[in-house]
């Protein structure tokens, strides 16, 4: 590793609040943000499965953050699930259906309003299915809210549970040119949706075959077709050592979630061992640190607290 070059944050992250639905995270917020710092990270991103109910409680922490560490940036943001439009629970297709990962990074108090728009729309026609409450997000959303008033909302094609993710291993498997074709069709409509300058590629920090491979064809698409990516480590615990306490907090509730191989890294890392688990080359680190400043440099410091107003009534005096 070169002495010069260092990671600049996570911007996919999660905290007590992803556990609404359903267990997933073992991080309290303000340990995320402080554990940060001390890694030497300038910037962290908050993005909860389906959830900004902490915005408020983050707001108020990285205000207090900022007078001992005014350079680094705390980003507002959110993990949909995103589905096809009109999915419910009575027409729910397991062969074909799913919840697809999806990141949502807001640049602006514009930008978090309309995230908060698109989380109320997935909660409002939200449903119990196999031990958890579903919260589907439709493209239609997405194109209601954020094309409608674009420059925003950064989106970023998260997990291998994302749709894009899924597509490259299942093209692993047939290496169908209509399926790569399709991928393509996915990622232009995702760059169209969200402007060039707002849609990001996302590899992960994993030795799995899975992962590593999913990261080169990102890669690959990013230098074939000109889109940008960054490197998160999907923070569910803090550090390496917490692994098991995570495990057996997620074993403490039934419910319909990834294996126990899906978190074998998703801890906050500094940037030895994150390159440790990355099979890429100096050049396309930098590039990807360069693209974690590009956003952070994008998103914009903004307050969601409101001054409190208390109504006055002028008494009359006799």
């Amino acid at each position: 590793m070169a002495n010069d070059r260092k990671y600049p944050g996570s911007l996919h992250n999660h905290t007590q609040y992803s556990n609404a639905r359903l267990r997933d995270c073992i991080i309290k917020e303000e340990d995320l943000i402080s554990y940060a710092i001390e890694l030497g990270h300038e910037v962290v991103a908050i993005t909860d499965h389906e959830s900004v109910m902490n915005a408020v409680k983050v707001g108020k922490i990285a205000k207090k953050i900022k007078k001992t560490n005014p350079n680094f940036k705390v980003i507002f943001g959110n993990e949909i699930y995103l589905c096809r439009n009109g999915l419910n629970a009575n027409n729910f297709d397991p062969k074909q259906d799913r919840y697809y990962h999806f990141i949502l990074l807001a640049k602006d108090e514009i930008g978090h309003k309309q995230i908060r728009e698109i989380s109320t729309r997935a909660w409002t026609r939200s449903y119990m299915a196999r031990g958890m409450r579903r919260v589907p997000t439709y493209y239609q959303d997405l194109i209601d809210i954020v094309s409608a008033n674009p420059g925003h909302v950064i989106g970023c094609t998260a997990c291998l549970g994302g749709a894009l993710g899924t597509q490259l291993m299942k093209y692993k498997e047939n290496k169908s040119e209509e399926l790569y074709g399709r991928i393509i069709q996915w990622c232009e409509r995702m760059e169209h949706l969200f402007g060039p300058d707002n849609f990001f590629l996302e590899l992960q920090p994993s030795e799995s075959h899975e992962q590593t491979y999913v990261n080169r064809m990102l890669i690959d698409l990013a230098k074939n077709f000109h889109y940008r990516y960054i490197i998160t480590t999907d923070s569910h615990y803090l550090r390496k050592e917490d692994k098991t306490i995570h495990k057996a907090y997620l074993n403490a509730q039934d419910g319909d979630r990834e294996v126990d191989a899906f978190y074998a890294t998703t801890y906050m890392m500094n940037t030895e061992e994150l390159e440790s688990h990355m099979d890429l080359t100096p050049n396309e680190l930098e590039e990807a640190y360069s693209n974690i400043r590009r956003i952070a440099a994008m998103c914009e410091d903004y307050s969601l607290l409101k001054p409190l107003k208390i109504p006055e009534l002028k008494w009359k005096t006799y």
